[in-house]
């Protein structure tokens, strides 16, 4: 008899919180519940939100208000909410929505069985909890305890939250806190479990400035630097290198990363790893000095653009993504063109692009700004046009090419699979023999395996290639 209990569980934002989610369905394992895919099927529904952009934020509060339907109808219903919107909204949260059980912040993961198990106890007049983010710079940042059972070769891996910089339009140092590294041999542990016992061969480190990951530093209190400050960015391509040694992991990635952080050791290691992927992400916001500065960046373009010439002096098979916000407050027409200018110059080979968006509690949201949301509108489709003819034509280079790639979709109706390369580039392929329609085991049989294919046409988006082995 399964007496297992069920939660509901919706991710929005990042790669951090989508590690934070597998965090949370690891603990919640242990006091019996299984993840299910309606939430009229729950006994635990979880929201863990993103106030970054303002999409995200707007389905969260959409998805929340159906709820309500549910609980009515099922008044054991636990319900709860976390991640970013929990540590900034939390008190509104509760006022605002009276089917709200609880609401937690990313640093109280670890607390929810605990409230859960209470709730459960208690008669369901219980008053709603909120638990807000008290950890503090001398509490040392770690969750060993916590393993995740990952479902596939592929894995993210925290290796440090929170960030210093106080960029002006972003909330994450209000949400997330201050920067708080793992120990690094933690580090490598929770990397060598996931390869030798889970099978991982492909691991993804995350922080919210990855490469200013600094264990033995956790009562740094730095926010704004020089771009010749480059912190303890030594300690990282220590754990690189440290991760490189483990047999079975193939790939090494990392998110996100700061260009003021970019040191000619990291970018060194690069031209030298066997492991490391030869795709970065390195967000560099805008194309004008000026917004950078009214940003608080702490670097020039010049200097982001000689990071990217040297990056493709160590690495030559090295692709470049990154982030870019339209319409920052007052931003001229000038300063959009340098926007555009930059596309041509860094010739990125994918962006994430935004119209910008005020954040409650940040210094951008406090200016008095004078362009309408139709011009951002124009100017980031103008953007986003621009960017796809370079994609276009950075891609058509495939063509003729032979990939190693990781298969990790199947389209049942289309008969294809999906896997991307080692610079994360997406390529749809087809077996070697058609199989028929309604054949989708015997396409299930590549899931997670690694092929080789040859491209044979591209898009802007992806490549159609055939398989080879």
């Amino acid at each position: 008899m399964n007496n297992k209990k069920k939660v509901y569980l919706r991710t929005y934002g990042c790669q951090m919180n989508l590690h934070d989610s597998e965090r949370l369905l690891s603990l919640l394992a242990e006091i019996n519940y299984d993840r299910c895919d309606r939430g009229e099927d729950a006994d635990l529904i979880l929201f863990n939100t993103c106030a970054i952009r303002d999409h995200a934020n707007s389905k969260f509060y959409s998805h929340l208000g159906e709820i309500k339907r549910i609980k009515l109808a099922n008044p054991q219903l636990l319900v709860g909410v976390g991640g970013c919107i929990g540590e900034l909204e939390g008190a509104k949260l509760l006022a605002k929505f009276k089917y709200l059980d609880f609401v937690f912040s990313p640093d109280t993961l670890e607390k929810i069985p605990q409230i859960i198990s209470t709730f459960e106890k208690k008669e369901r007049s219980s008053a709603p909890v909120l638990l807000s983010n008290q950890c503090s710079l001398q509490e040392k940042f770690s969750f060993k305890d916590t393993k995740i059972v990952n479902k596939g070769p592929r894995a993210f891996v925290a290796i440090m939250k929170g960030c210093n910089n106080f960029c002006s339009y972003c909330v994450v140092p209000y949400t997330r806190g201050r920067e708080r590294s793992r120990p690094l041999m933690e580090v490598f542990d929770d990397v060598l479990r996931l390869v030798e016992v889970e099978g991982v061969q492909e691991v993804t480190l995350l922080g919210q400035n990855v490469n200013s990951y600094s264990p033995d530093d956790v009562n740094n209190t730095h926010n704004v630097c020089d771009v010749r400050d480059v912190r303890n960015v030594q300690v990282f391509v220590d754990l690189l290198r440290k991760l490189e040694e483990i047999d079975g992991l193939r790939i090494i990635r990392y998110t996100t990363s700061h260009p003021r952080d970019m040191s000619d050791e990291l970018i060194q290691w690069h031209g030298s790893s066997n492991k490391l992927s030869k795709h970065l992400h390195l967000p560099v916001q805008s194309g004008s000095n000026n917004i950078l500065a009214k940003m608080n960046r702490g670097y020039t373009i010049e200097h982001y653009l000689r990071l990217l010439e040297k990056l493709r002096t160590y690495q030559k098979e090295i692709v470049i993504s990154s982030d870019m916000i339209c319409g920052y407050p007052n931003e001229t027409e000038d300063e959009h063109i340098s926007n555009l200018t930059l596309l041509d110059l860094a010739q990125f080979d994918f962006i994430y692009s935004y119209a910008f968006s005020p954040r409650p509690g940040t210094a951008a949201a406090l200016i008095v700004d004078h362009l309408s949301d139709e011009i951002r509108s124009q100017r980031l489709r103008e953007l986003q046009l621009k960017q796809l003819a370079i994609q276009e034509k950075i891609r058509s280079k495939m063509v003729g090419k032979k990939y190693l790639v990781l298969v990790d979709g199947v389209d049942k109706r289309q008969q294809k699979l999906k896997g991307r390369t080692n610079c994360m580039r997406i390529v749809h392929f087809t077996p070697e023999t058609e199989i028929p329609f309604g054949g989708a085991s015997q396409l299930q049989r590549y899931l997670w395996k690694w092929v080789e294919v040859e491209v044979s046409s591209s898009t802007a988006i992806s490549a159609q290639a055939h398989l080879l082995s």
